[in-house]
């Protein structure tokens, strides 16, 4: 699990996909990835949108049981010049040394709402989506 989260880090979807089953499926907020195609269309898309990724372990780490384990972790880097730092929760489930699911759970929000801080009309149109939901909080 380290060395995908590696892989991911230093986009190197090849290396990644070895530690994969054929059919593994990657669900992400921002859509469901499956097999080699869809994995590396993924990472391209990882590398066309974020620069100075970086993942750094934090609250509780990696959490194994039996075939399954969680990795809580942050990602940070730059969206649009915009720095951004975001909390994840990844749920990996195993078939022998293979992984073949990959659960990434983060807030979209927030990290639209980071990444368009310094343009004026995405900012306002984040901001008023964000009004809408906490109100009544």
């Amino acid at each position: 699990m380290t060395d995908f989260v590696s892989c991911v880090e230093t986009n190197n979807p090849e290396k990644a996909l070895s530690l994969c089953k054929e059919d593994i499926t990657w669900e992400t907020p921002m859509g469901n990835f499956k097999g080699e195609n869809g994995i590396k269309h993924f990472f391209n898309w990882l590398a066309e949108t974020v620069t100075e990724f970086k993942i750094t372990e934090s609250g509780n780490g990696i959490v194994e049981q039996g075939d399954k384990a969680f990795y809580e972790h942050t990602i940070s880097g730059v969206i649009q010049g915009q720095k951004v730092s975001y909390p994840i929760i990844c749920a990996y489930e195993f078939d022998g040394d293979k992984i073949a699911k990959l659960r990434s759970v983060y807030d979209r929000m927030s990290i639209a709402e980071q990444a368009s801080s310094g343009q004026w009309f995405p900012k306002k149109m984040v901001n008023t989506i964000v009004s809408q939901m906490q109100k009544g909080l």
